[in-house]
């Protein structure tokens, strides 16, 4: 059947470094939470090779931004050293080491996507579907789409194993 492939938002990717206990907003809290739970479930298909992660650097960048709202903004992180717990946590669930990438039998389980010509193209083309229905998206979201297209166009990702998580109402 193949791996199943996840297309992640910044936000869904930072609240898997959120510390639950530190979220005040109800609403915001049972988002971390079930973004949590998913995260046991992708996590579980990965170690049994089931799974990987594709992130679009633009949101890889946006994570660590939003790592530092939760920290000077939203006050979820009490101590510096925790927020820089947190940055680095982050930093190394997404990072591969030379030595994974020069094996022959690696295991590389979040891969980021940089925003080619074909990812741009596809930007285009989806805000003009969004426009025509009059949707409002942001461009990191209209990248988030067409990385999941380029995915499925250029390594022929069957569209049915790709699945993109987002924490984004207006995405969804």
């Amino acid at each position: 059947t193949g791996k199943y492939a996840y297309v992640v938002d910044a936000n869904f990717l930072v609240n898997r470094f959120i510390p639950i206990a530190s979220v005040t907003n109800p609403a915001e809290r049972q988002r971390v939470q079930r973004s949590k739970e998913w995260w046991q479930e992708i996590d579980a298909q990965l170690d049994a090779g089931d799974a990987i992660i594709y992130v679009p650097d633009i949101c890889i960048a946006e994570a660590f931004k939003v790592l530092t709202k939760k920290y000077y903004i939203d006050k979820y992180f009490a101590r510096p050293v925790d927020h820089k717990t947190a940055r680095d946590a982050l930093a190394d669930f997404l990072h591969t080491s030379p030595r994974t990438l020069r094996g022959s039998k690696r295991h590389i389980r979040v891969h980021d996507v940089s925003t080619s010509r074909d990812v741009i193209i596809a930007v285009d083309r989806f805000n003009e579907l969004y426009l025509k229905h009059k949707l409002s998206v942001s461009v990191v979201d209209l990248i988030i789409l067409a990385t999941a297209k380029y995915l499925v166009d250029f390594y022929c990702i069957p569209s049915k194993q790709l699945h993109i998580v987002t924490l984004d109402t207006a995405l969804w």
